[in-house]
């Protein structure tokens, strides 16, 4: 009996297989300390090179906070409330409320972010916004450093390290001006706009230290590093499949090239820069069995196994069906990873905290040194853990 119930089994697994589903992926959630934030926090996730993993939260009407996950760790550790770090203490929506900014890790191991209003950058209370402050985090000291303002009532969207010459970048919201920071000399050097309004979160820089920002729909701007100016590129398209400008890139694991993915179309591109165009290969899109695009891509990441990881919010279930996908570097297709199981609700009553989403809402994600892969919800605000999926073969 209970080897019919094996080979039972076994028939229905394969039969599951042969229909193209996908496996059923039970991450690790972590909810992160409710006194730090009001439900969200935007794109502001970043792993170190000692695995630390890095977040930025919001907290509205008040001042984000500036958290780290040791490796393995089950829990986030404050490293900074926004309030003492810049020296502003005042609430309200002209606070120091977030931190929109991927972190991004210097070749010396510092970690550079910055702050965002609480309120929409167009709006008219922006003009009453002090700016937005880069800061930076050495995790040999402990310490967080206020660098200032780079440019007054303006939030900082973005920022990115030139690993050449160890250059910080920063971009504006809502004028989308490039700023450069010089540790050695502690300068500003406002390069001028970069990006039509409104800027993605996504500040992609490569091993030259060549920044890039999309410019729909079919350009791309780039700062060049060694010339020290903005430059716009013309797309130069090859492959199956068709373009919508996208809203997350990552830099791939060899610094000479970068991804992308449609926001709605599910559509992944490689961008290889030249000296006058940048080539773009169309990969197509993917859709797991039973689900049907268009859906919502809102992040990617370099991962140590040489492939590029994004997600999939797709209609179906409670809050709408979760997937990990995948650009196989390798072959050069898109694939589904895995559906991630139903998620647990938040059971929050704090009174702070602002209202769950009714579909489960994907904002930041980023890849370890072993392959552990990272996804930050919002409204709840939770980490999902995917132990070493995408390690190295």
């Amino acid at each position: 009996m209970a080897r019919l119930l094996v080979l039972s089994l076994l028939v229905v697994l394969c039969t599951a297989l042969a229909a193209g589903a996908v496996p059923l992926l039970n991450p690790i959630v972590i909810w992160v300390n409710e006194q730090y934030h009001t439900g969200g926090a935007y794109t502001a996730i970043q792993t170190g090179p000692d695995g630390r993993v890095y977040l930025g939260t919001t907290f509205y009407d008040g001042f984000g906070r500036f958290l780290v996950l040791s490796p393995g760790g089950r829990e986030f550790q404050l490293i900074a409330d926004m309030a003492a770090a810049t020296g502003e203490s005042a609430p309200g929506p002209n606070a120091q409320a977030k931190i929109h900014t991927k972190p991004a890790v210097a070749p010396d191991g510092k970690v550079y972010f910055a702050t965002k209003s609480g309120e929409p950058a167009v709006r008219a209370a922006q003009s009453a916004y002090p700016g937005g402050h880069l800061l930076v985090y050495d995790p040999q000291t402990n310490r967080v450093t206020d660098l200032g303002i780079p440019r007054p009532r303006q939030s900082i969207i973005a920022v990115g390290v030139d690993p050449r010459r160890n250059i910080v970048y920063a971009l504006t919201d809502p004028e989308v001006h490039l700023i450069t920071y010089d540790p050695r000399t502690r300068a500003f050097s406002d390069k001028g706009e970069f990006a039509p309004r409104p800027p993605t979160r996504y500040l992609v820089v490569l091993a030259s230290g060549d920044a890039f920002h999309p410019v729909a729909p079919n350009a791309m701007m780039r700062y060049n590093a060694a010339a020290g100016r903005i430059e716009r590129l013309a797309l130069q398209f090859s492959g199956q499949g068709t373009y919508e400008s996208p809203y997350a890139l990552a830099a791939g694991p060899d610094g000479t090239r970068f991804y992308g993915v449609g926001e709605d179309s599910g559509q992944v591109y490689t961008f290889t820069p030249g000296e006058q165009a940048v080539a773009v290969q169309l990969h197509g899109a993917a859709a797991p069995e039973g689900y049907a695009l268009p859906g919502t891509h809102y992040t990617m990441t370099a991962a140590p196994d040489g492939n590029i990881y994004y997600t999939a919010v797709l209609r179906g279930g409670a809050e709408g069906a979760l997937f990990i996908m995948r650009l196989s570097t390798r072959t050069g297709r898109p694939e589904a990873v895995g559906q991630v199981a139903p998620l647990p609700p938040s059971g929050t009553r704090a009174s702070h905290i602002r209202r769950p989403s009714r579909t489960v809402l994907i904002q930041g994600s980023t890849a370890g040194p072993d392959g552990t892969l990272y996804v930050m919800t919002a409204y709840p605000l939770r980490i999902l853990v995917f132990s070493r999926l995408a390690a190295r073969p």
